[in-house]
């Protein structure tokens, strides 16, 4: 019997180290993946910028406006004084040459604007100027704020920052007034509905948020503007920044999502509403382009615009190393102009053998230095394979790495140590049983 419970005893500790060791290879598999397979070392903001195409000189996106969700002053389209491409519904104040004023400093307000035309891009980016303020707000009050919705359809006016619960889509809602408990505010709170789902207004959203962040400077803020940079990839990438002081290029990101899924049919919309307490929300301006790769199709991925960006340094270097055998050609022509003035009687036949040798020269250098830079590319890469087992390690990539095998070594160790251990408890156990085994035959 004691010999019988031992065995189960050490059947059950077996599952448990079968257990520990799938538990420890399934840790080190996610921590890999957070760490050590990232797509790019830049940060959310320094991204959203590549996709806006400000940095040309790293990669180069062909951008196209899309004038039907835009907005800029002056709003109004002098042949029917309707602000253009859009549908505004509610009380809406329109200042020509100034902005479009959602609510103003009065209670119980709801209004809403959607663009005419659905968003016709896969991929887009866009940059909505705002304002929200009350000069005369105290201890913080004011509501309930504005929302920017990407909707399967125009919503009608209702109770959910100036439109209808149950919506499908993204709301994107920069909440003023806190009407739960939980968190501070003015809050972000993003929402995918579709079209069941109900929007809690006394919780502030919280059972169906999918992201949010904290924003304090979007009310009353000193620049008299905000700024909110959105940018959507059809893979699901979404990211949203805001620039709250009005310094160039001075973004904070909010959130950055990568499975987030828009309506393929989807209406740019925004909005507001005011209760008891209230505060103006003015639009200033809007633009949004669509986001296309060099050859007319949509980016679609993060993965993507790095492969861009190595296309791109490519495409530079190799133009660059043409440029410096042009100019060596330009120099050689120079100094054989030189030559042919000295020696006119026989300049003719020499200055068409050289063109035709510079001209050979030319495309054997410049198939020699792809190669040679091929060749280089290759040796880096192997390099960078046999010291770190990665071709395309970076500095980041490898400090991880180190961290990572770090703990790797940590677990084995661990686990070694308790194997040994366990081994060491099973001999013992089973001597003992053998010695009990023995004294009671002789008993």
């Amino acid at each position: 019997m004691a010999f019988a419970r031992t065995t189960l005893g050490s059947k059950t500790i077996h599952y448990f180290v079968v257990l520990f060791v799938f538990g420890a290879l399934y840790y080190l598999y996610q921590f890999t993946e957070l760490f050590g397979s990232g797509s790019s070392s830049y940060s959310p903001e320094e991204l959203n910028t590549l996709l806006q195409n400000k940095e040309s000189h790293i990669v180069a996106l062909k951008k196209t406006e899309l004038t039907q969700q835009g907005l800029s002053r002056p709003f109004l389209d002098e042949s029917q004084f309707h602000v253009k491409n859009w549908d505004l519904k509610g009380n809406t104040m329109v200042r020509n040459n100034d902005f479009i004023r959602l609510t103003s400093n009065a209670p119980h307000l709801a209004l809403n604007m959607f663009s005419k035309m659905p968003i016709e891009a896969d991929s887009f980016e866009m940059e909505l100027t705002f304002h929200i303020h009350n000069d005369e707000v105290k201890h913080g009050l004011v509501g309930d704020g504005l929302a920017v919705w990407f909707l399967d359809k125009p919503s009608e006016v209702g109770e959910i920052f100036g439109i209808r619960n149950k919506f499908t889509g993204l709301g994107i809602m920069m909440d003023t007034y806190k009407n739960g408990k939980r968190g501070s505010f003015p809050f972000i709170n993003l929402m995918l509905g579709d079209g069941k789902t109900f929007y809690n207004k006394g919780t502030d959203g919280y059972e169906t948020r999918l992201a949010g962040c904290y924003a304090k400077e979007i009310l009353n803020p000193l620049s008299k503007e905000t700024k909110m940079r959105l940018i959507y990839m059809k893979n699901g990438y979404l990211s949203i920044d805001f620039n709250y002081f009005g310094r160039h290029e001075d973004w904070q990101n909010c959130v950055t999502l990568t499975d987030v899924k828009l309506p393929h049919i989807k209406y740019l919309g925004l909005s507001a509403n005011t209760g008891q307490l209230y505060e103006n929300v003015d639009i200033i301006e809007n633009k949004i382009y669509a986001l296309y790769k060099p050859n007319g199709e949509f980016v679609e991925s993060i993965d993507e615009l790095n492969e861009l960006i190595k296309e791109q340094n490519e495409y530079e270097s190799e133009s660059s190393s043409l440029a410096e055998i042009n100019a060596k050609v330009e120099e050689a022509k120079k100094q054989d102009n030189q030559q042919q003035q000295q020696r006119q009687g026989q300049g003719g036949r020499k200055n068409r053998a050289f063109k035709k040798k510079l001209s050979s020269q030319r495309r054997r250098t410049l198939s020699r230095l792809k190669n040679a830079e091929k060749r280089i590319k290759e040796r880096e890469r192997q390099v960078r394979l046999q010291k770190y087992g990665d071709p395309d390690a970076t500095f980041i990539k490898r400090v991880f790495g180190y961290i990572l095998k770090s703990i790797k070594f940590g677990i084995y160790a661990s686990i070694a140590v308790f194997l040994l251990w366990l081994i060491r408890v099973i001999v013992k156990t089973q001597r003992q049983n053998r010695k009990l085994k023995i004294s009671g035959l002789l008993d």
